[in-house]
């Protein structure tokens, strides 16, 4: 499928912004423990998909808000993610999902609806990591993205309803 011309723009756009505001200064040298790699991972495959739903949602109705916004938000969240893996030396796994692998709506009321629970899953998700025993910039990253998810991102949804 030929994604509309707006969607690689935004996806450059989003690319290019999730560099700012991350914190480059000095690489962490401990290694990730097992549980806070499969936290690192877990979180940048649900950002990933969450990306790829609302790029869908973008695609089949057009530049819709808040999908617009949010799918912005959400490449911020896996481009921090994936900074963490750069800056120790880890290389992040690839996205496994495009448009052809997520769901689909009817409409954007109903899109709206699947993103509400979305949002809470994905903030559970980051309840549960939070609860590890993380290093400094990984709890960071971490709160952040949960702060975003519940702050902007679940309240949006709701009134789109």
């Amino acid at each position: 499928m030929v994604l509309p011309r707006r969607i690689p723009v935004l996806a450059f756009l989003a690319v290019a912004l999730g560099a700012c505001g991350s914190d480059d200064s000095v690489a962490p040298t401990a290694p990730l423990s097992t549980a806070a790699a499969t936290a690192l991972e877990t979180a940048l495959n649900d950002e990933y998909h969450a990306e790829a739903i609302y790029l869908r949602v973008l695609a089949d109705f057009g530049n819709v808000m808040p999908f617009f916004n949010v799918v912005v938000a959400e490449q911020r969240h896996s481009a921090s993610l994936r900074a963490v893996y750069e800056r120790r030396g880890l290389v992040s796994p690839a996205n496994r999902w495009d448009l052809g692998t997520v769901p689909t709506f009817a409409s954007v009321p109903a899109a709206c609806a699947a993103a509400v629970d979305a949002e809470v899953s994905n903030i559970a998700l980051y309840d549960r990591v939070l609860a590890l025993d993380l290093p400094t910039d990984l709890r960071t990253v971490f709160a952040n993205n949960r702060a975003a998810s519940a702050n902007n991102h679940q309240p949006a949804f709701l009134r789109c309803r």
